[in-house]
C-alpha cells in the first residue's frame, strides 16, 4: 500500500490495509456492476463500496466466491442470474472492450476525476486540487 494512499483513507477515513496480496484484475467485477446497473441500479453504488472494502481493507480478491458475497450482502433480487452474466465471456469481453475505450482516451486509473467535463487526474489527490479545480470552474 503506497503511503500516499494510506495517508489519503486515513484522513478520509478509511483503512486501506494493503492485505490482498496482489494487484486485481477487475473484469469480473466490472462485469457484475454492469448487471447491476441494468438490473437493480439502485444497488450499484452499495455494491460498489463493497467491492472496494473487500479488496481495500478485508483482503478479498475479486473473484467468483467474494463478487457472490458481496451480491448477497447487497441483496442483489437474483443472485444466481447475476453471477451467470458475470461468468458469461461475452459480457466480460464488453467490460474489456469498454475498458480499452476508456484507456485510450487518457483515463489511466481509478477513481479518475472530471471538473466542468474537464480532466483532473486519477488517484487519491489532496483537497486543494478540488478546490482549485473548482475555482477555476465557477
Amino acid at each position: 500500500m503506497s503511503p500516499r494512499l494510506k495517508q489519503a483513507g486515513l484522513a478520509a477515513g478509511i483503512n486501506f490495509t494493503g492485505a490482498t496480496d496482489r494487484y486485481p484484475n477487475s473484469i469480473k467485477a466490472h462485469t457484475l456492476l454492469d448487471f447491476v446497473a441494468a438490473a437493480e441500479p439502485s444497488k450499484q453504488h452499495a455494491l460498489q463500496e463493497v467491492l472496494f472494502r473487500h479488496y481495500f481493507t478485508d483482503g478479498k480478491y475479486p473473484n467468483l466466491t467474494h463478487l457472490r458475497e458481496a451480491a448477497v450482502e447487497v441483496k442483489l433480487e437474483n443472485i444466481e442470474k447475476a453471477m451467470a452474466y458475470v461468468k458469461n465471456e461475452s459480457n466480460q469481453r464488453q467490460v474489456r472492450e469498454e475498458a480499452l475505450r476508456h484507456s485510450s482516451g487518457g483515463i489511466s486509473g481509478v477513481p479518475y476525476f472530471f471538473v466542468n467535463q474537464q480532466p483532473l487526474g486519477s488517484g487519491a489527490q489532496p483537497p486543494s486540487v478540488f478546490s482549485e479545480a473548482i475555482a477555476r470552474a465557477s
